[in-house]
């Protein structure tokens, strides 16, 4: 296993969703994390732990990216009836 690797999925693990969600959460946010495990993904020599570990990040942004469309939706003024 990559230690290098392994540290970066750690990281991305911890940092992701709390600087989705609390600092900024717009769009631009859930690609840049994308990108980031997308690329991680590429790496040669990634241990079957490492590829599951980064498959549920992936799942993980499908679904904070849903959560930021409801509250999106939410905030968007509403027709009159």
């Amino acid at each position: 296993m990559n230690p290098i690797v392994e540290r970066d999925i750690a990281h991305v693990g911890m940092v992701m969703r709390a600087s989705i969600m609390s600092c900024a959460p717009q769009i631009a946010l859930v690609d840049y994390w994308r990108r980031r495990v997308t690329s991680l993904m590429k790496e040669k020599h990634l241990a079957e732990l490492q590829v599951c570990a980064l498959q549920r990040l992936l799942s993980e942004l499908a679904e904070i990216e849903k959560e930021l469309n409801v509250m999106r939706a939410d905030r968007l003024p509403k027709a009159p009836a």
